[in-house]
């Protein structure tokens, strides 16, 4: 029931980039106030995307689970925000039976009107589903796709070559100097990623990857 579910969710977003574009309304300001009526809602405004990845998750049979709420006995259910805002994976599918989780997708949504996305947290994270909407036309006439792949499907060889040299050095820097003076310095990124890579060739294979492993 899950993994039908989750790789018809995918297809559809893949196959149609507007549906990231149509959040109601409704469905935004449940997820602002995690679903508590009145609440004034903390960390960052909701997107048109998170909303409408919400709706689209709901149309494929997964229905709001509160961070806080406790665990339903069995169904299908999504999560927003289940690690806070700053934290990989603005979502969380997850499918219960006997009030545990028995399967877990945790998907992080990008968007861009440019040729670029930030990496809030630095680089992408393995086995976490990205769906990556960009701008293939310009900012006045903007043409959208959709781009979804696996953290660790979407960087070079070169690339995470690269990356890994640079985490163990903020890692290394973080964990020896806790303060020069009066000055508390922290190694933080703010990487940015070009779509340049994401042709339609590249686009279809990350996409029958993550596709097939929802099959294995």
């Amino acid at each position: 029931m899950f993994r039908p579910a989750c790789i018809a969710l995918i297809r559809s977003l893949a196959a149609d980039p507007s549906l990231l574009k149509r959040a109601p309304a409704a469905t935004m300001a449940m997820l602002q106030t995690q679903g508590r009526e009145g609440a004034q809602g903390t960390g960052n405004k909701v997107t048109e995307q998170e909303g409408s990845f919400a709706d689209v998750a709901t149309a494929h049979g997964f229905s709001f689970l509160a961070k806080d709420a406790p665990a339903p006995s069995s169904g299908l259910h999504y999560l927003y925000q289940m690690k806070g805002s700053q934290q990989p994976g603005d979502f969380g599918l997850q499918e219960y039976a006997d009030g545990k989780v028995i399967d877990t997708l945790v998907v992080d949504l990008k968007h861009t009107l440019s040729k670029s996305f930030y990496l809030n947290d630095g680089w992408f994270h393995d086995d976490v589903v990205y769906v990556i909407s960009h701008n293939t036309g310009t900012a006045k006439y903007p043409v959208f796709k959709t781009h979804i792949a696996v953290g660790q499907d979407i960087p070079t060889e070169e690339e995470q070559t690269f990356m890994k040299e640079m985490i163990a050095f903020k890692v290394d820097k973080n964990s020896e100097t806790k303060k020069v003076g009066s000055l508390r310095p922290y190694v933080r990124f703010a990487n940015q990623y070009s779509c340049e890579r994401f042709t339609s060739e590249v686009a279809a294979a990350c996409l029958e990857r993550v596709i097939t492993s929802f099959s294995e």
